[in-house]
């Protein structure tokens, strides 16, 4: 993790080595003509990892910096000194203002984080939490509940699940009650999806997971999924020719009312797709997923992890994109965590919703490319009878510039359309 100003710039430039390495890999192809295809792939895919993992450093970090991330999860003792970082740079703090603070020396601060913490008392863990304001909250688990070996109750968001009904038919009044028959409730929400085993569910399941993903979480929340769209009938029977072209077309423009999302819901199940939201759980990170139940019907999932239209529409589009192009033979089902760095198959399916949403022909000989106003962007949505969220937000991804127009890409304006569900 990335703690000061310093080991930031330290890592962009690493970034740009990176960088540079594999363009130049990318370009020295006569060079390769004696080295066996797996080898340059297995370069190539080291040098990606370390560029994705750059990237995210750099991301967490600047996001901190700037005050984007005020609420983080803590699942463990053990992430408490991360977390006292992390709370640090938020509060816009150095380590030599902190060390001020709290009457210290910069270098004993730099080392207790060099450290992570590990050689400091618990009374002066307390001190640093207080002197930037941490607040925790959290439940405690007394003692270990008894449950079958393939049950790691620890590793799910239990309360979470508590919290949202998940076992509302299973007699459970009370979180205590709950935690007591956790091992049972579990169980029961796995054998109710036909996941009776994580053997069995994560066989065919390694399509876009974010390496540090919990997947005991992720097994609950694709048990939910399960579930839920085996609960919803389709108005008709899937075809997949049906997906045209002139059918997305017409999807996309539903994105000009202001209850957009909830026609795209209806347009969807009555193509015969079932179409499921679901906010994630905590240790999931997820976007969304598309799968096919019973091998056959798909079900496209949300999270709607932002409440913003541009990311609302783009997700959707991914996840058609997924089952257009993805979801046949062993691959059944595809998770979506879009803030990871994308290749295969997730960047093929972004270049599909990307080009479905606005046209890749139209958008490279669009003005609103090279002068993008607001005035010009929502001229463009009108041309191409879509949201101008949809054509700011493709303006914010191609610049990596976030922070502009705010006030197109219709932020709040997703969730209210799924109130009884979010």
């Amino acid at each position: 993790m990335i703690t000061n100003d310093r080991q930031h710039k330290i890592t962009k430039a690493r970034l740009d080595e990176f960088k540079h390495a594999l363009d130049f890999h990318l370009s020295s192809s006569p060079q390769h003509e004696n080295v066996h295809p797996k080898i340059i792939k297995a370069y190539q895919d080291s040098i990606e990892t370390q560029i994705s993992e750059l990237e995210n450093e750099i991301f967490e970090y600047e996001e901190l910096k700037a005050g984007n991330i005020l609420i983080t999860e803590i699942r463990d003792l053990k992430e408490l000194p991360l977390m006292l970082i992390k709370a640090r740079i938020a509060n816009g703090m150095t380590q030599l203002k902190l060390a001020e603070k709290l009457g210290m020396k910069m270098q004993q601060i730099q080392r207790y984080e060099s450290e992570n913490y590990g050689s400091v008392s618990l009374k002066t863990l307390i001190r640093i939490a207080d002197s930037l304001q941490v607040v925790i909250n959290g439940d405690v688990q007394l003692k270990p509940i008894d449950a079958p070996e393939f049950l790691d109750l620890k590793k799910y968001p239990f309360k979470q699940m508590f919290e949202r009904n998940w076992f509302n038919n299973l007699n459970t009044s009370t979180l205590n009650d709950a935690v007591k028959n956790s091992a049972q409730l579990i169980s029961s929400l796995l054998e109710n999806a036909g996941l009776s085993t994580f053997k069995y569910s994560f066989n065919k399941r390694t399509q876009g997971k974010e390496k540090n993903i919990n997947e005991h979480a992720l097994n609950a929340w694709y048990a939910r999924i399960l579930i839920k769209a085996k609960d919803q009938k389709p108005q008709t029977v899937f075809n997949r020719d049906d997906l045209s072209n002139s059918w997305l077309r017409e999807l996309a423009k539903l994105s000009q009312h202001e209850n957009g999302p909830q026609l795209a819901s209806e347009y969807l199940q009555n193509s015969g797709i079932r179409f499921i939201i679901e906010p994630a759980l905590q240790g999931t990170l997820l976007d969304g997923a598309a799968l096919l139940l019973d091998d056959l019907s798909p079900v496209i999932a949300l999270t709607l992890r932002y409440d913003r239209l541009d990311n609302f529409w783009f997700v959707l589009f991914h996840e058609i994109a997924h089952i257009i192009l993805h979801l046949h033979g062993e691959l059944d089902v595809i998770f979506d965590d879009l803030d990871q760095k994308l290749d295969g198959i997730e960047a093929e399916a972004d270049a599909y919703a990307l080009n479905a949403l606005i046209p890749d022909e139209t958008w490279r000989k669009s003005l609103v490319r090279f002068s993008p106003t607001d005035e010009i962007i929502k001229n463009q949505a009108t041309k191409l009878e879509i949201s101008p969220a949809l054509v700011a937000g493709r303006i914010r991804r191609e610049t990596g510039n976030y922070t502009k127009f705010n006030n197109l890409i219709g932020l709040n304006k997703v969730r209210k359309n799924f109130s009884d569900q979010y």
